[in-house]
């Protein structure tokens, strides 16, 4: 088993890992983490570390509802018979809230993300796991707007910030 201890305002290379979202006839859908995150939130015996990745400004015509969740095709591969799906996950809009807490509370959090060119904006709009039902079975994604603390729909002409979260807990990734 791995200890995962990294530090405040350490950049984190993650090994690409994969779980399976769902599965149809035609596709694979799967949530993905990998790449560079950056280390908001040290562990500690009683608390989960927390890994962020900005992924930048996302337009809502990208993400769509798998299975429930948000998904938006990061990455698409050519299977044997269908097509495969994976997508960064989305961090709930109270995840969201507490990074951006702590993103607040500590002021030399942010050039560390513009130097790793993940920049953000703390009282901007993020997307969040949380859905909205659309034209009765439809389901919409929502964001959270950091300037009004609420959920709310996007605008067709909004691009909201994505983010993407790794808690990390005596030698577990939780994602």
């Amino acid at each position: 088993m791995t200890d995962y201890q990294w530090q405040l305002g350490e950049l984190v290379m993650l090994t690409r890992a994969t779980k399976v979202l769902k599965i149809t006839m035609f596709a694979m859908y799967e949530q993905l983490i990998g790449s560079r995150y950056i280390c908001i939130r040290e562990a500690t015996d009683n608390q989960s570390g927390i890994l962020v990745k900005v992924l930048g400004r996302t337009p809502s015509e990208y993400i769509k509802v798998v299975d429930g969740l948000p998904f938006c095709k990061d990455e698409r591969e050519e299977l044997f018979e269908g097509k495969g799906y994976t997508s960064y996950s989305f961090p709930t809009a109270e995840n969201v809230k507490e990074v951006l807490d702590i993103l607040r509370g500590n002021p030399n959090l942010l050039p560390v993300f513009e130097k790793a060119s993940m920049h953000v904006n703390p009282r901007a709009k993020f997307w969040v796991r949380e859905t909205t039902s659309h034209l009765l079975v439809m389901k919409k994604p929502m964001c959270y707007d950091a300037s009004s603390d609420s959920l709310c729909k996007a605008s067709d002409d909004e691009a909201p910030y994505r983010l993407t979260l790794v808690y990390f807990h005596k030698g577990q990734l939780d994602w």
